[in-house]
Formats: C-alpha cells, structure tokens, sequence
C-alpha cells in the first residue's frame, strides 16, 4: 500500500503533521509522497479529468480546496477527509446545519444574507433582528477562517454596524456569546468514529481561547461529559477525523463550537501524549482493506 499527502502551498501547521505522518506509515512500511496543491495536480482537458499524480492507494488531503478534492474522488482516489466532510466543517454555517434537529447544544446561530451589491439602509434592518436576537455581547464570524482568524466580538450596534460594512461582502455568521467559556474552550479528537482525548485551551488576554500565542492546552479534568458530548457528534455526522472545538457552558455543559476536518495535532501530541498519527495509520489501513473487500 502506498499513500500520498496533498497539503496546500502555505504549509504552516501542517509540517508538524507532515513529518508525523511520514515516521508512523514509514514503521507500517507505507511510502508516502507529499505534493503541493500548486493549481496543476488536476484539471479537465477534452471533457475528461486529467490527474497529474501518480497512482495511490490513498490521499491524506490536507487542504481545503474542495475542488481539486472532488476531481479526484470523481477520478477515483480515497481521500481522508472526504470532500463532502470536508466542505461541511470548512463552512460554518452548513456544520451548525448538520448538526441541528440532532440534539447536540448549539448557540444560537443566524446566517447573514449573501450580498451582491454596496450595502443601503435597507439592509442594517437585519442587523437590528440579531441585536434583539443574540445581545450584546455578540460575536460574529466569517464562514471561512481558522486559528481564530476572522472572529471578532462587537459590544455595541455602532459597532456591529461599522463591522458589518468592513466584511459584509464574505459569507458571515452571528452567534450568541457564552460568557463562561470566555477565553477557554476544548478540543476533542475523533478518529475512526471514536473519541480517542481532549485537552483545554486558555487564552487570559482574548476571548479567542485558539487566537495567537497567549494561548495555551492543559490536560483535562474530569473529562466524561465533554468526551460523551463529542462522542454522540462524531457518531451523528459518521466522523473519520476530526478536531471538535467545544465551548463551556454554564454548569460546565459542553457546547458545540465548531468541527475542524484537517485539525492539527502537535499540540494534542504534546498535552495527552496520545500518538494521533498512529491512530490516522491504523484507520486508513482498516478502512483501506475494508473498502478492497
């Protein structure tokens, strides 16, 4: 069995995984080769998918280019994610979608409306249903972002409004804030379907508890609720891999932040000492036979 990496042109975060990924399938006598996501791995030419990767047995997809990852589920390769996870956590607003009608804890959440157009007075009227909706504070994001980019908390109409007209041309989400996971929120890794740990993340200087180096992971503290909360998630949406961001709710309750589908580990390596790369080997290789059979 031989596998590929496809990571975006902007490593970043994921050299760690990289690296990681290349010494466990290595022990399983796995070869694995990296290629940059550079806009030529695949295209379509005379009608017809042209791949220009070699053959595999699989992909890691350690990017978010859903493009490219349905060109080649469409020519055939397994990637871990899949493309439909991997759009679903990516967006923000279909993850809250997924997940509700399910009974997983939630804040409340409103879409803003998709814009085409400069922006009138006409259109501040929504902003006044989420103000009487969510209060003050509120936070607001863009759809599309990670490492607590793009996530900002406004106290005040004046200035939800003027940040409304700085960023109302993205996809953006309002949601109520939770004072009592302020700074502080835990991730929980699944892999294949199963919670394998958690740890918590402080931040003491941004309400981001995953924003910028103030942040810091701990081990956690009676951690059942919190697991059996990202337990019955991973077993509603059929997780692979995942990170699951939860916030603390009063009393401790666990609430569904977000779901990260190409979740970085060095940190949760690092904090529980559980070998996540390890973990990703043995479900590709059991899913990879599974899927032959």
């Amino acid at each position: 069995m031989n596998g590929i990496i496809i990571c975006n042109q902007e490593i970043g975060h994921n050299q760690y995984k990289i690296e990681r990924f290349k010494e466990e399938f290595s022990k399983q006598g796995i070869k694995l080769e990296v290629f940059l996501n550079d806009g030529t791995l695949a295209n379509i030419v005379d009608s017809e998918i042209k791949i220009n990767l070699p053959k595999c047995d699989f992909i890691i997809y350690l990017d978010k280019d859903i493009y490219l990852a349905r060109l080649l589920e469409k020519a055939g390769y397994r990637l871990f994610n899949k493309a439909d996870f991997i759009k679903l956590c990516d967006d923000k607003v279909l993850t809250f979608i997924a997940c509700a009608n399910k009974g997983i804890r939630m804040p409340k959440t409103f879409a803003g409306p998709l814009m085409y157009r400069d922006l009138t007075e006409e259109n501040f009227a929504f902003l006044k249903t989420v103000e009487k909706e969510l209060g003050y504070p509120m936070v607001v994001k863009k759809v599309y972002g990670s490492l607590g980019e793009g996530v900002y908390l406004v106290n005040s109409y004046d200035e939800l409004k003027k940040l409304y007209s700085e960023i109302f041309r993205n996809p953006i989400l309002f949601q109520e804030y939770i004072p009592s996971s302020k700074g502080k929120s835990l991730r929980i890794m699944v892999i294949d379907q199963k919670v394998i740990g958690g740890f918590i993340r402080y931040n003491h200087v941004d309400f981001r508890s995953n924003f910028g180096e103030t942040a810091d992971g701990r081990t956690l503290d009676n951690p059942e609720k919190y697991f059996g909360f990202a337990q019955d998630i991973a077993d509603k949406l059929q997780i692979e891999y995942a990170g699951i961001d939860l916030l603390v709710g009063e009393d401790d309750n666990p609430i569904l932040c977000e779901i990260n589908s190409n979740a970085f580990f060095e940190e949760f390596e690092k904090v529980t000492g559980i070998n996540v790369a390890e973990k990703v080997v043995d479900l590709i290789k059991r899913k990879m036979n599974y899927e032959q059979e």
